[in-house]
This record gives structure tokens, sequence and C-alpha cells, in this order.
């Protein structure tokens, strides 16, 4: 009986009092029905031991940033690049990485003579070429001497039979020019074998313009220093080098240094009928007017000018500053700046 109630109370809840006495009355109040009928309709979730522990290892401190990618050191590429030039002796300045005049004159000199474009940038051309430069090819002579090409527009000393300095230089350019006497002359240098004849300390105001240091290997060309020595010639007829090089080169080159120009293609040989180049204006005269030669410091005793030189006769007739345009002052070449520009050779 008190399985049948259950039964019905069941039925009840699931379907409705309809189903519920239609079922009643088709069960007999004596039926026994098996306990399973009455199982709810869920499982118990079978028991589930707890999990062991596993000890997980925790870093300590805050995970590292990757580091930083180096920013290009360009003062030691700089200086890399004057330890290279100055292996090759092209550069004797300081090895600081610092860009200068003296930087940038050894790198025009180097694209000379490694036929790259000459403008003293640094650029991939001239950097690929510091590692399989061109050997520079001489004449030969004394074991000092200079000799100057033309061609490439540079100038090599040499000192103790070995090179020991690579300079640009500017020579003449074959423009035509009228002189202090109204003759018309032309911008050539010479070519031959010379020797320093004199040197002048300081400053030489000439008709053509201003000469730095110079020292004149025939009648009035020199080899002078210069506020504008571009890569390509453009003088009146002398060697220009930056003012920085002549200083550099006055003290090495005695009276009576031999010197050796050749090559190029505005030149003339001494003695030739080359317009210009038989009376040229200029400081002609061996002795100069009193106070009109900077002084000079006197050569130590035995210093090389301070041995006595053979004497050279000079027409003082003839013999000329074939030389520099008048230039801005202070506009020295040696102390611009170098550009680091990759998209340039």
């Amino acid at each position: 009986m008190f399985r049948r109630s259950i039964l019905l109370t069941f039925l009840l809840m699931m379907f409705g009092s309809g189903v519920g006495v239609a079922v009643a009355a088709l069960v007999p109040q004596s039926a026994d029905f098996p306990a399973s009928i009455f199982r709810a309709p869920w499982r118990e979730a079978p028991h589930i031991d707890a999990l062991p522990e596993v000890a997980v290892e925790v870093p300590s401190g805050s995970p590292s940033a990757p580091p930083a990618p180096e920013e290009p050191d360009e003062a030691g590429s700089l200086a890399a690049v004057q330890r290279r030039l100055a292996e090759l002796k092209y550069y004797v300045g300081p090895v600081d990485g610092s860009a200068g005049g003296g930087t940038r004159s050894a790198v025009l000199a180097f694209q000379k003579v490694n036929r790259l474009g000459a403008d003293g940038v640094l650029g991939p051309a001239t950097l690929a070429a510091l590692d399989d430069p061109v050997s520079p090819r001489l004449r030969g002579g004394p074991a000092r001497r200079v000799e100057i090409d033309l061609d490439r527009q540079v100038l090599y000393y040499v000192e103790g039979g070995r090179l020991a300095r690579i300079l640009p230089i500017s020579s003449g350019n074959g423009s035509e020019y009228e002189q202090e006497d109204g003759d018309i002359a032309r911008s050539l240098t010479p070519v031959g074998t010379f020797t320093i004849l004199r040197k002048i300390s300081g400053v030489r105001e000439a008709d053509l313009g201003t000469l730095y240091d110079p020292m004149y290997f025939y009648q009035g060309w020199a080899i002078h220093g210069s506020n504008s020595v571009p890569a390509y010639p453009a003088s009146h007829g002398c060697v220009r080098v930056s003012r920085t090089d002549a200083l550099w080169l006055f003290g090495r080159l005695p009276v009576g240094t031999s010197v050796t120009i050749y090559g190029g293609q505005h030149t003339f040989v001494p003695g030739s009928s080359a317009p210009g180049t038989t009376t040229p204006t200029g400081d002609g005269p061996t002795e100069l007017p009193p106070g009109d030669e900077p002084d000079s410091p006197e050569p130590e005793e035995g210093t090389e000018d301070s041995i006595p030189q053979p004497s050279i006769e000079i027409d003082e007739s003839s013999g000329s500053d074939q030389d520099d345009e008048p230039v801005e002052a202070d506009e020295e070449r040696d102390v611009e700046p170098i550009e680091i520009d990759l998209g340039r050779a």
C-alpha cells in the first residue's frame, strides 16, 4: 500500500492528475514494485581522489626585455677609416674619429689615386676600395724627392727612399689670363725635373693672388698652400695644396729637393714657346724688396735647411707666380667638416 501511494504521487508530479488517476486504477493495491522504479533519474558523480601536487619552479625576478640594437658608432667607423688611410700614407692627423680638413684631404687623395669620383665623401665605393686599394707607381729618383702626377692630381712625397705621404693638388687649368703688362698668358704648369729654389714662410701676396708658404721650383712657379684646392686643375699654373698640407711640406722640403712633374694636359716644357711661359708677371726677383718678405725662422744648426746650397741664378726679368685667384680670407679648406654619406661614392 505504501509503495502504491508513492507511485501515484510520483505520477501526479510527473504527468498531472489525469494520468495519475488512470494509472492508479490499473495498478493493484497490493502490487509490490521493485525499488529500482523509484530511483532518481540521475547518478551521483563517482568519487575522484585528489590529484597529486606538482611543484612548479617560477623564475625569480621580472622577465628581462630583449637587448636594444646597438647604435652605429660613427666616430669609431671614421677612426677606422683614418687608421687605414694612415697605413696607406694618405693621412697623418690624429686617429680620433673627428671629421676635419685633414681627413677630407686624405680621402680626396685616395679617391684620385684609385680613380674614384673625387669628392672627399666616404661613400660605398670609397669604403670598398680601402680593402683593396691601388698601389701608386712612382717614377723614381733621389731618396728624398717630390713627384707630382698631373693626371691624377696628386703629390707623392718620398723620404728615405720610401713613400711617406700622398697629397691632393690642383694645377694649371689652361685658361687664358691678362698679365700686368697687358700680354695674354695661359695657365700652364711646367713638366720635367726641377729642384726647390727658394721658400717663403707665411703669406706671399703676388700679382695673381695669395700664396701660403710657397716653395718655388721654377721661376715663379711654386708648390704652395691655398684656401681653394678643388679636385680638378684650377690654378694659374702653380701646384696648390691645402694650407695645412703646405705647412707639413714646408719643413720637409729643403732647398735643393728634387721635384719631378709629369702627365697632365695644361702643361709646358720650360724653354718652349708656349705663350705666357717665358715672360710672365709675378715675383721674379730673387731678392725681394725690404719688408716684402715675411719673417722666416732661422734654420737650426745642423738641419738640412742650414746646409749650404749651390747658388742658382734666376733671370730677374722673368718669373711669375702662376698662382691662385684671390680668395676670401679665413675660408680655410683644412677646417671644413667631412660628410658621411653612404649613398654616395
